[in-house]
């Protein structure tokens, strides 16, 4: 036995079971190298000299253990070397018996497995260092996603202030002109002057009208005071007076919800008429807003069958065309935690898709 384990390339060391404090009776080679010690320097000495100082183990009570009960045992323990540097020893520790069963000596089988345990700190210093960052990564998200939602509002509200101004001031002003144009009519006798007048009368009624759309465009009144429903009704009313057919079905939904969903889907839909009225030469369109398969949720389909496009990576060709429209819906509803799909074929069509947790209106927020 003492030859193989003089020739292992494992360190072993053999202790006597019988004398007193288990002295050490055998080292091989492999344990001098991993030591730095000589078997006449650690012979008749308990292997308890190798933690030093360092006594406050977990795997010192497992080795006693092992030699109180005659059994095996497999701990990991801090050693030190002869010039005093510090080692990790993994030690298969097991008894040897006598023909008649008694226990002659244990032998220790010894593994450095320093460069392993600070392989492992690496690695769990690594993840700490990777969760640290993921955790910042992610808090820096929700701070940017949370001063979107803040720029949106502050966007909204600037909307509403000048489509306010468009409405209160500027379109009483038109109408105050609407109205002295009209008290000048009488002072007018040349057939010339009466042609002017009423090209002006046209102009200033034009005018007057493209002011009011500008000001529903901008922020319409109707939302803050009816809803989303009876608002997007109007809204597909006005874009689609000329055509193309359209039908609007909303369901399931309660009668008013949060501003900021309100006004969010407000905005995909306005977004996705213009496109329509602009790009599509559509001759049907279809408008459904409702509660989702339990309630839960607001489902959001608008679709055409007009000239459609090319779907497969739009983000990247919006991105790079420059075309804000479908990327920014497409915020639009990540910001207020949505799912949000665009599915198109030349030829064959539009399917703008968004789905929406369901947020009741607070009590008072809308007037």
């Amino acid at each position: 036995m003492l030859s193989v384990a003089g020739a292992s390339n494992s360190s072993i060391v053999i202790v006597d079971a019988v004398q007193p404090d288990t002295p050490i009776v055998f080292v091989n080679p492999s344990f001098e190298k991993m030591t730095g010690y000589a078997l006449q320097e650690v012979l008749g000495r308990n292997c308890r000299f190798l933690q030093g100082e360092d006594r406050d183990q977990p795997g010192r009570a497992v080795i006693r253990a092992a030699l109180r009960d005659g059994a095996a045992c497999e701990c990991v323990l801090r050693n030190y070397r002869k010039s005093g540097a510090m080692f990790w020893n993994k030690l298969y520790f097991f008894p040897i018996r006598r023909a008649g069963g008694d226990i002659s000596h244990f032998v220790g089988v010894q593994h450095d497995v320093t460069l392993e345990r600070e392989l492992l700190a690496d690695l769990e210093r690594t993840a700490s260092e990777r969760a640290r960052l993921i955790g910042e990564l992610e808090l820096q998200r929700r701070q940017l996603e949370q001063l979107s939602r803040d720029l949106l509002t502050v966007q909204e509200n600037e909307r509403k202030a000048l489509a306010r101004e468009l409405h209160d001031e500027l379109g009483q002003r038109m109408t105050v002109l609407n109205l002295l144009l009209h008290r000048t009519l009488p002072h007018l006798e040349a057939e010339e002057g009466r042609a002017l007048w009423t090209k002006a009368e046209q102009e200033l009624g034009g005018l007057i009208e493209l002011v009011r759309g500008m000001s529903a465009s901008l922020r319409p009144p109707g939302l803050d005071f009816f809803g989303l429903e009876p608002t997007i009704r109007q809204l597909l009313a006005r874009q689609f007076e000329g055509g193309p057919a359209w039908i609007f079905e909303y369901a399931g939904l309660p009668q008013r919800l949060a501003p900021a969903v309100e006004i969010g889907v407000f905005r995909i839909v306005q977004e996705s008429v213009t496109n329509i009225v602009r790009h599509a030469d559509a001759r049907h369109v279809v408008v459904e807003i409702n509660g989702g398969a339990d309630g839960s949720e607001l489902e959001l389909v608008v679709r055409d069958d007009g000239a459609g496009f090319d779907a497969a990576n739009w983000r990247e060709r919006a991105a790079r065309a420059g075309r804000t429209g479908l990327a920014g819906m497409g915020e639009r509803i990540q910001l207020l935690g949505g799912q949000f799909q665009v599915d198109s074929t030349p030829g064959q069509g539009t399917r703008i898709a968004a789905t929406l947790r369901l947020q009741p209106a607070p009590p008072g927020q809308h007037g």
